[in-house]
């Protein structure tokens, strides 16, 4: 049996080859807490079940109390925020038994050698963006990822209340005296250290096809074995905390390899796709999407008429009722829909798709108000070149999802001026601030082929241009965020076969 002293008390961990739970993945322990200790408030990184042995204590879990008696049974799920008082005269102590693998995925083969493989270490930007909403925003713990130059790619929301005090995190991103304590030329290998402070990081590289992509940071927890001395209203984490974290933190890096390879073998498809399709199955594609074309054509003109013949309907009657606000917003949607639904091509004049995001932004206008100011600017000399349809709305719609606070004047500037040669458009908003590594971040992401919308608009741009464009968000010099879209000046003769 070993026994594990903290500052609370102490955990006599069976040995695994006199556990019957082992073979289940499962540890377990007897937990003292001495009369009178408290376990700080801490988060559970590993479900368990305890049964209480003997003695009396207070429980605390996420916010709501309960009393602890012997013989009681209780189950603690992962993620839980936990504290525990001994509120009985002697030691209160029960049987532990941790699940640190709990909900994580199947074995991670951590150490497998990785067949080696072309792959660009910039992948795991777009593999961080493809989970960040779905698994790792939805993780209570702190973390911070960086790419194989050590820049931060993304930094939990999440970190304990020490680490919130001393370091601040959350103000200052990536420059914690923990994320830059390792050298570069050491990350590409597991490593464990102590802060400046006594907190136990550990670290785990993200390697995919032979390639150091990467790297992840997590824990943040005292861990007693560190001998670092004792740190006030810290919990002294005992052997399971840190068997859930490595657990979790291998889940990460496992989910992150798993979605290299997946688009990895996507690129692999797509190429090979594309040398072994011949003339004659492509030409059998394009009459097969002709006649659904064809067809679904034929549906949504029985369905523009009625719609039309509504909106006019709508007009009439805010017209006979002075409502011209009203009146004018009719406008404007009938404008969007008779644009998006009745143009037939891919390429359409400058003019034209800014007359759409015009309407688009009248709408807007009739939301908010006085709350939101317009400036728009379009020369004249670049107002017939051919751009790809519906291509400028979706950026300015980003700024009012993602970029606006609602507490906030909201002002956004459209520019589209000649520059070099080029189309250079401007989409400025005075929403969130974004700092460069943020911007950088969100920039590889929309290289990256993903679903995401502003990945589509990017790959939209290349099918025309063929890398010939700009396409990134940054900040001008009033820090404002800004889009920046630099396109080649094309005229109605330059673009073969595409009908205007």
């Amino acid at each position: 049996m070993a026994i594990q002293v903290t500052d609370w008390g102490r955990i006599s961990w069976l040995e695994e080859e006199h556990n019957i739970f082992s073979m289940q993945g499962l540890k377990a322990g007897i937990v003292t807490l001495l009369a009178g200790a408290h376990q700080p408030r801490h988060r559970h990184y590993e479900e368990q079940v305890i049964y209480v042995i003997e003695g009396q204590a207070l429980s605390i879990l996420d916010g709501v109390e309960s009393h602890l008696s012997e013989g009681s049974f209780f189950h603690w799920k992962t993620g839980v925020e936990h504290e525990i008082y001994n509120t009985g005269q002697g030691d209160f102590r029960h049987l532990l038994i941790s699940n640190p693998e709990a909900g994580s995925l199947e074995d991670t083969e951590f150490h497998k050698e990785d067949v080696p493989m072309d792959v660009s270490p910039d992948m795991i930007y777009v593999a961080v963006e493809a989970i960040r909403t779905q698994f790792l925003e939805t993780l209570h713990y702190g973390y911070a990822i960086f790419d194989s130059h050590g820049d931060l790619i993304l930094q939990s929301r999440y970190y304990p209340d020490f680490c919130t005090e001393c370091c601040r995190p959350a103000q200052n991103p990536g420059t914690c005296g923990c994320m830059r304590r390792i050298p570069l030329k050491e990350c590409a290998k597991e490593n464990v250290f102590s802060c400046t402070y006594g907190m136990e990081i550990f670290q785990y590289p993200i390697l995919f096809g032979g390639v150091f992509m990467g790297y992840i940071q997590g824990g943040y927890i005292r861990y007693s074995t560190s001998q670092k001395g004792r740190i006030e209203e810290v919990y002294d984490s005992p052997e399971s905390v840190v068997a859930g974290i490595q657990a979790l933190m291998r889940r990460i890096v496992k989910a992150l390899r798993n979605y290299c390879e997946f688009e990895q073998f996507r690129r692999e498809l797509t190429e090979r796709e594309l040398h072994i399709a011949t003339q004659e199955e492509t030409q059998q594609i394009l009459l097969k999407d002709l006649k659904d074309t064809q067809s679904a054509m034929a549906d949504l003109k029985i369905n523009h008429h009625f719609l039309f013949n509504t909106l006019n309907s709508m007009a009439s009657m805010a017209l006979d009722e002075g409502s011209m606000p009203l009146y004018q917003s009719i406008v404007d949607l009938s404008k969007m829909f008779r644009y998006t639904l009745r143009t037939q091509t891919s390429m359409v004049p400058l003019e034209k798709e800014f007359d759409y995001v015009r309407a688009y932004l009248q709408l807007q206008k009739l939301r908010y108000g006085e709350e939101l100011e317009i400036v728009w600017h379009l020369e004249p000399e670049v107002s017939k070149t051919i751009v790809p349809f519906n291509f400028l709305q979706p950026v300015v719609e980003n700024a009012f999802v993602h970029g606006f606070d609602e507490s906030t004047h909201k002002k956004i500037k459209i520019s589209v001026e000649q520059a070099n040669g080029d189309v250079e458009i401007r989409v400025r908003n005075t929403g969130t601030k974004l700092d460069e590594q943020k911007c950088k971040v969100i920039n590889q992401g929309i290289k990256g082929s993903t679903s995401h919308g502003l990945s589509m608009l990017y790959q939209k741009l290349d099918a025309v241009y063929e890398k010939e464009f700009c396409f990134e968000i940054g900040t001008d010099s009033r820090s404002c965020t800004q889009f920046l879209i630099r396109i080649p000046i094309l005229q109605d003769r330059d673009v073969k076969g595409e009908p205007v």
